[in-house]
């Protein structure tokens, strides 16, 4: 019944590094959620965070009842009641779940219809594959005419060329 007792005067904020549940006595292995970062000494722990008078300390004065940040995970913060009614918005219409299928098929037929666009207009623009053959010539067999009598002489060899 004491150890009750005891975990009822625990601070709400104070949590263990290795586990959820936050070591009885003062050591490194408490740390505050509401300062993770910085190193709880345990002069601290044992005045303030397991000492009962937690509502004293400066950090939970700041706290005012406010919840948790959203990047302590498996904490609980203290029950607190709703000053407000929720409202109940409309779910915004890009974010309903056929929107997303939709607009991925959209995407597919827009992609496919300028495919065909672009295939026809080229088709059209295009002349159709014809072999379109010469005739071939006839060779003429004709005598040459008399050969070129003056000709280069060359320019490597024997002179007597």
């Amino acid at each position: 019944m004491a150890e009750q007792s005891r975990i009822e005067r625990v601070c709400p904020y104070l949590r263990g590094r290795r586990e959820a549940a936050p070591v009885l006595t003062p050591g490194s292995d408490n740390l505050c959620l509401l300062a993770s970062s910085i190193h709880l000494p345990r002069s601290q722990q044992a005045r303030y965070c397991l000492g009962g008078r937690f509502e004293q300390c400066q950090r939970y004065q700041r706290q005012k009842n406010r919840p948790i940040p959203r990047y302590v995970r498996g904490a609980h913060p203290p029950s607190i009641r709703a000053s407000a009614p929720t409202i109940q918005r409309r779910t915004l219409p890009w974010r309903h779940s056929w929107v997303l299928p939709a607009l991925k098929w959209l995407i597919i037929i827009l992609l496919a219809a300028i495919f065909i666009y672009v295939w026809r207009w080229r088709m059209s623009n295009t002349r159709p594959f014809v072999v379109q053959r010469d005739p071939v010539p006839t060779p003429i067999i004709a005598p040459a005419q008399e050969l070129n009598p003056r000709y280069l002489r060359p320019t490597a060899g024997p002179p007597e060329w």
